[in-house]
């Protein structure tokens, strides 16, 4: 992608040939044809001072006449007629030069004359060259003055637009002001810079209405899911139920269970879609990542899987550490879950990459929609469908990529 600085110069740079080329060809041209213009002026001043001569001395002119003009009986009316020839020079090792000539017949008395006047034009084509030189490059040397002094005006133009850009890429919806955007004194910038402003107070008034609103959603829920749930684990005490109110009342705790768990997820991703964590910090992924696998070591072992770990010492990674304990959690939780019972489970971490792999069998759904939100097997309704949402916006955010392969039976995240 180009930057609008070097648009600008690239078509100011091929304008300013397209006008060189142009120019200096029409330099020369007029050049040229200005001292063809003078050396034909001069044959006719020689042609018409001889044509005078001829009318007073006619006899003495032609007895004493050199070659140029020639004067010779006609009978034949010639227009004036300019053409270029050469001329062999004898003094010149007998090298041609060009010249240029004028014909034209003259009456006198009742006798027609044809007079052909020559001159050398070499002396002529050397001025006209040096000239065009001198004049093209001088043209070219203001062109290229002309198209400097335009891109740095155009740079310090533009310094204020790039300013604002540098600010916006550092603007948070979570800062408690808006950034002082750079005073201009152009129109144009002035206005974007209002309309900035104005619109960054807008997205920052929304997003503490929509945080607002989600903290005290989520918190409003959670709290009668936890009276409801207590309420019902200790109606599932009593000695009067019946076996299939007992039934009854834990599909109840499952669904209300699910409901909180549900709740949090979606909590969750509204706070890493409106980057509410914004307290990242370089830390250890390898001694997290082992904490994290002692922990869900039981799980394994409970469910008969073959667990090999492969971790690198010293994997550092700038990142939110609550954001990462989730990342970590739904990818282990996932492998345990859909690991097939006594198959096997991988973890392996190195500097780039971080790779999970368990056996299991191949997904009731599309690879490409593994990541979507309610995506979840129709065998597991246990599953909220959000956690490997959650694992793909966190890494999104982090600028990791997320790749999941059956063949290798993998989930993949590389920075």
């Amino acid at each position: 992608m180009i930057s609008l600085f070097s648009q600008t110069a690239r078509n100011l740079l091929l304008t300013a040939l397209a006008i060189a080329l142009i120019g200096s060809l029409g330099f020369y041209t007029l050049i040229h044809r200005t001292i063809r213009h003078e050396v034909d002026e001069i044959l006719e001043a020689q042609i018409s001072q001889t044509e005078r001569q001829l009318q007073h001395q006619l006899p003495a002119l032609l007895a004493g006449r050199n070659d140029n003009p020639r004067i010779m009986l006609t009978s034949e009316v010639v227009r004036p007629t300019f053409s270029d020839s050469t001329l062999i020079d004898s003094l010149n090792d007998q090298q041609p030069i060009p010249i240029r000539q004028l014909k034209k017949t003259v009456s006198v008395g009742n006798q027609l004359y044809l007079m052909t006047a020559q001159l050398p034009y070499y002396e002529f084509n050397e001025l006209a060259r040096e000239m065009s030189v001198g004049v093209i490059l001088g043209f070219l040397i203001l062109m290229g003055l002309s198209v400097a002094i335009g891109l740095s005006l155009s740079r310090r133009l533009w310094r204020p637009f790039h300013a604002t850009v540098e600010l916006l890429g550092d603007f948070r919806l979570d800062q408690s002001a808006n950034p002082v955007l750079p005073a201009s004194r152009i129109r144009e910038f002035s206005r974007l810079n209002h309309s900035l402003n104005e619109l960054m107070q807008k997205l920052r008034r929304q997003f503490s209405l929509q945080k607002q609103f989600t903290e005290n959603a989520s918190h409003e829920l959670q709290t009668p899911l936890a009276v409801a749930t207590a309420e019902l684990e200790l109606l599932m005490q009593s000695e009067q139920l019946t076996e299939q109110d007992h039934d009854h009342l834990q599909r109840a705790t499952t669904a209300i269970s699910r409901l909180s768990q549900l709740n949090r997820s979606l909590l969750l991703l509204t706070q890493v879609d409106n980057d509410q964590f914004s307290d990242d910090a370089p830390l250890d992924i390898s001694t997290l990542l082992q904490q994290y696998v002692v922990e869900y070591a039981p799980f394994f072992e409970h469910k008969q899987l073959t667990f090999r770990v492969s971790i690198a010492d010293g994997v550092w990674l700038r990142i939110n550490r609550q954001l990462v304990g989730v990342l970590l959690t739904n990818l282990l939780k996932n492998a345990v879950r859909h690991g097939r019972a006594g198959g096997e489970v991988m973890v392996e971490l190195t500097a780039a990459t971080l790779v999970i792999s368990n056996s299991g069998d191949v997904m009731p759904f599309p690879a490409d929609t593994l990541f979507n939100r309610f995506v979840k097997d129709p065998a597991r309704p246990d599953s909220t469908g959000l956690g490997l949402a959650l694992v793909k916006q966190i890494c999104d955010r982090y600028g990791l990529l997320l790749t999941y392969a059956y063949d290798l039976s993998l989930i993949h995240i590389s920075q």
